[in-house]
């Protein structure tokens, strides 16, 4: 900063100011100058050289104010200034209209990035909680194919897993399960009987998919609007894939012209255009039929030596679970 009296400044012709650590001209001897160029018949010289100028992105005014000015620099065509990239230009050659569109640029960009950053780590948050059910399945998908592929043995510990609603669990476990077990000697898994307790219900429901050589879906609109049931069904529909053969097997237990359209998933709709289902009715001869395509889909039961399990997860059908079936039959036979 340079303290100047403009009043004992009116006759000064020349002013040096050369090989200084000048990074801009001051303001007051811009001021000096153009008061000059309004009352003195002279014309001010200023040398500026060997200063290091500099014209960056906040020196616009003082580029502005240098090229206005030109004729009261000294040495003006030569004078050189570091640019807002670090390279040293001639001052008067500084388009000030482009450098400002460069310096915007940089600071739009620099503003974007970051900016452009978080709005897509925002879009994958909230993309991810309205998936999370859907990327949680396929992280036990993916679980299980790795956990399938360690295993040595191929053989499953049941032959069907049964998934019903809760609201649906008397025909579920009295009817179904009960005639597949104490009549057909099956070995069923359900819930009730064979989920461990204390493990998270996503993994005890995979594992017992997993276990299991058919899975059994019992459509009603309780099914359809239950989560965990929905969550089943879309585990079943990705072992139908992975193990590339026909390992689901559809009970409507209601009509399906019952069944609201908008419970229907894409999952159920392709499952439904794409395989046999069963459909349950209380006229006898239909019933026979029933269970005759049942026992046809589920195929022969599996050896009694083979039902053994090590899981953490499912526990395995005993002597106890099917003589409590086989009593139950006899005392319920009428209503079967």
């Amino acid at each position: 900063q340079l303290n100047l009296n403009l009043d004992a400044a009116e006759h000064l012709e020349y002013l040096n100011i050369s090989n200084n650590e000048f990074q801009t001209l001051p303001k007051d001897i811009q001021n000096l100058v153009d008061h000059l160029n309004q009352i003195s018949p002279y014309q001010l010289k200023i040398n500026l050289g060997g200063n290091p100028l500099i014209c960056g992105c906040h020196s616009f005014d003082f580029i502005d104010w240098m090229q206005s000015h030109s004729r009261n620099i000294d040495n003006w065509d030569e004078l050189q200034c570091t640019y807002f990239n670090y390279s040293v230009v001639n001052m008067h050659a500084i388009d000030i209209g482009m450098m400002k569109l460069s310096c915007w640029k940089t600071v739009i960009l620099a503003g974007t990035i970051p900016c452009g950053i978080l709005l897509l780590f925002l879009a994958v948050a909230i993309l991810a909680y309205r998936r999370r059910y859907k990327l949680h399945y396929w992280y036990l998908q993916f679980r299980a194919i790795i956990k399938r592929n360690n295993d040595e043995e191929n053989e499953y510990d049941f032959d069907a897993f049964i998934s019903y609603s809760s609201l649906d669990k008397t025909w579920g476990q009295a009817t179904l399960y009960a005639t597949l077990v104490g009549i057909h000697h099956y070995s069923i898994c359900i819930d009730d009987r064979n989920f461990r307790p204390g493990a998270y219900i996503s993994d005890i429901i995979i594992d017992a998919i997993n276990r299991s050589n058919k899975v059994i879906l019992i459509i009603t609109q309780n099914f359809l609007r239950s989560k965990w049931c929905t969550y089943e069904l879309n585990i079943a529909r990705g072992e139908l894939s992975n193990r590339g053969r026909d390992c689901v097997v559809l009970i409507l237990k209601e009509p399906i012209d019952v069944l609201p359209k908008e419970l229907i998933t894409l999952t159920l709709r392709s499952l439904l255009d794409t395989r046999v289902y069963l459909e349950w009715s209380e006229d006898e001869d239909r019933k026979g039929v029933f269970w005759r395509k049942l026992r046809d889909a589920l195929g022969e039961p599996r050896p009694r030596q083979e039902e053994q399990t090590n899981s953490p997860y499912t526990m395995p059908q005993n002597e106890e679970d099917e003589q409590l079936v086989e009593n139950f039959m006899r005392e319920n036979s009428q209503l079967l």
